[in-house]
């Protein structure tokens, strides 16, 4: 299956050219974060389908995933 995946800085560059990843079915979000190298100590928010997203969701071919690092600062 093939998930769209939309990225935000610093993890921009980890995105796919085309901006999808393809999973074997059956992937759950954790695994679409290996696939891209993201640790999930480095997601301040998740959503699939514009909705809050889980990291043991299960993902469908199609579905789209937005990552929002965590933001820092003081």
């Amino acid at each position: 299956m093939d998930v769209e995946v939309e990225l935000f800085e610093p993890l921009k560059c980890r995105r796919p050219a085309d901006g999808r990843v393809r999973l074997a079915d059956g992937a759950q979000v954790s695994d679409l974060l290996a696939a891209l190298g993201i640790g999930v100590d480095d997601v301040g928010v998740l959503m699939v389908n514009r909705q809050d997203g889980r990291f043991d969701q299960d993902l469908h071919d199609g579905e789209r995933v937005t990552i929002i690092p965590l933001i820092g600062g003081g």
